[in-house]
């Protein structure tokens, strides 16, 4: 045994000669090398130096990193602060309106998602006008401007009130299967900044009710739900108003691996979305039912679906006061118990009149959606250009939903001159983050070749995915974690992106 491990760290600190990552002397015919750490010999006999040309080692030890890892240790922070497509979403305008800074309002007030009604009702018996879609390819590039992304829902009417829904008028089946085939390409272009698509189109407010063209059956429905399954892109998710609709398309909730597969499932693809959350025993009709424990199962399911898939909503007029859940303590429990990642804040005011004053809407604007925790980082002391740099990454999700969206970690190695290598960690997409369950990765990642030796700093995001938004720091996650003036971890709002407090050599 002692000769094998002679002879592993010889190989080890062969490479490490060829790297300059460890310290040696050179003799007439070799190399003397040191090396030092856990379990490593003081010393290693002499190498040849016609052992020493890299094209006669592994290429395995080429890239073999065998320094130790620096530790870094994180606190939590209770500040409420927006994240991006999670939390209150602010009531918008047709996205066509858009314009540079007519949500700057929502951003100033401290949200990252808006809510965008498309109104189609002039477009009932007809095609959309070119200049509409490019309107709305306007109305989204305006979006992006201002650091924001849409929960989008193209519906033929908007009833005033809630008395007026029962005279909405829809269009045919064909017309919409039309539609939706001519917004595919703008939905498709504008992936960036939609946070889920809603399902839209059917009934009053696109609310899959009370259809002038009997959108509602079954058949039509399917109907819809597939054309708006072919026209959104596969990177984001549909959302439809009932979950009796989800439980007969797929009485099994999709799993999570489903969720993450390469090419999800038609299940794995459909959320839900309560427009009268809370509102009433049965939400409204939400789970509505012919006997009490068919409303229970529906309740069940989409607890069930809703721990995977996304779920968010508003809440609505009571039709009777008495049966609506309105306190603190009810939000607080269905809001995790549904994983809602997102509500209307323009709308039902009497629910949050009940929230201020039960003082929990601090806590309800900071559990919407997904809230990830670092508990600790780390990550190799010194690394050589072309070799790889160990990491491990512990944290947790506080929130009450994963998040909607796919999205990886990322190491930063920080130059003296601020000019930042940026590390994609693979396998951390944080879709896996369940809440309230720690979350452990630990893997290698390559550093460019070309990469100057010196020392580097390291920080830490969770970029959009998408690269036309990956460097934006509006985009990027921001950590649940505290500022540390001792340890020099502090989150850094011009990047989008956490600074560690710690250094990396790379020689």
């Amino acid at each position: 045994m002692e000769q094998q491990n002679t002879t592993l760290w010889a190989a080890v600190a062969l490479a490490c000669a060829a790297l300059a990552g460890c310290g040696g002397s050179a003799e007439n015919d070799g190399v003397t090398i040191s090396f030092s750490g856990p379990g490593a010999p003081p010393a290693v006999a002499e190498v040849p130096k016609a052992a020493m040309s890299k094209a006669a080692l592994p290429k395995t030890l080429l890239q073999l990193n065998t320094s130790p890892l620096v530790q870094v240790s994180l606190s939590p922070s209770d500040a409420d602060f927006p994240n991006p497509e999670r939390g209150f979403y602010r009531f918008a305008i047709d996205p066509s309106k858009i314009t540079a800074t007519s949500l700057d309002y929502v951003v100033a007030d401290g949200q990252r998602l808006v809510y965008t009604p498309g109104d189609l009702s002039a477009y009932r018996t007809k095609d959309l006008p070119s200049s509409y879609l490019t309107k709305l390819n306007t109305g989204f590039a305006n979006l992006r401007k201002q650091g924001l992304k849409a929960v989008v829902r193209f519906a033929y009417n908007y009833p005033e009130t809630e008395a007026d829904y029962l005279n909405a008028q829809d269009a045919t089946l064909s017309r919409v299967k039309r539609h939706i085939a001519q917004l595919q390409p703008v939905l498709q272009a504008n992936a960036d900044v939609i946070a889920v698509v809603q399902g839209g189109f059917i009934g009053a407010w696109g609310e899959w009710h009370t259809s002038s063209n009997k959108l509602t059956t079954p058949a039509n429905k399917a109907a819809v739900r597939d054309a708006l399954l072919a026209a959104v892109p596969a990177s984001r998710q549909l959302q439809v108003r009932y979950p009796g609709d989800l439980a007969a398309w797929y009485p099994t909730p999709p799993t999570l691996a489903q969720l993450l597969a390469a090419s999800p499932t038609a299940a794995a693809r459909i959320g839900q979305h309560n427009d009268c959350f809370l509102a009433s025993q049965d939400d409204v009709g939400t789970y509505w039912a012919d006997t009490p424990a068919q409303s229970a199962a529906l309740r069940t399911y989409a607890q069930q679906s809703s721990a995977v898939m996304s779920a968010g909503g508003e809440t609505c007029a009571p039709p009777e006061v008495t049966q609506a859940r309105m306190t603190c303590e009810d939000i607080l429990r269905e809001g995790a118990a549904y994983h809602m990642t997102y509500l209307n804040r323009d709308y039902y005011e009497g629910f949050f009149a009940q929230w201020q004053a039960g003082g929990c809407m601090a806590e309800l604007s900071r559990k919407l959606g997904y809230r990830l925790q670092l508990q600790s980082v780390a990550h190799s002391a010194i690394a050589a250009p072309g070799g790889t740099l160990a990491w491990q990454v512990a944290l947790s999700n506080q929130g009450w939903a994963r998040p909607m969206n796919a999205r990886n970690l990322a190491l930063y190695l920080v130059s003296a001159t601020n000019e930042a290598t940026v590390l994609p960690l693979a396998g951390t997409d944080l879709r896996q983050a369940s809440p309230g369950e720690p979350l452990q990765w630990s893997g290698e990642v390559t550093l460019p070749a070309t990469l100057s030796p010196g020392s580097y700093r390291v920080h830490i995001g969770a970029p959009d995915a998408a690269a036309a938004l990956a460097a934006t720091p509006a985009y990027a996650v921001r950590f649940a974690n505290a500022d540390s003036a001792v340890t020099g971890v502090q989150w850094q709002a011009g990047t989008g992106r956490l600074a560690l407090g710690s250094t990396v050599q790379v020689q």
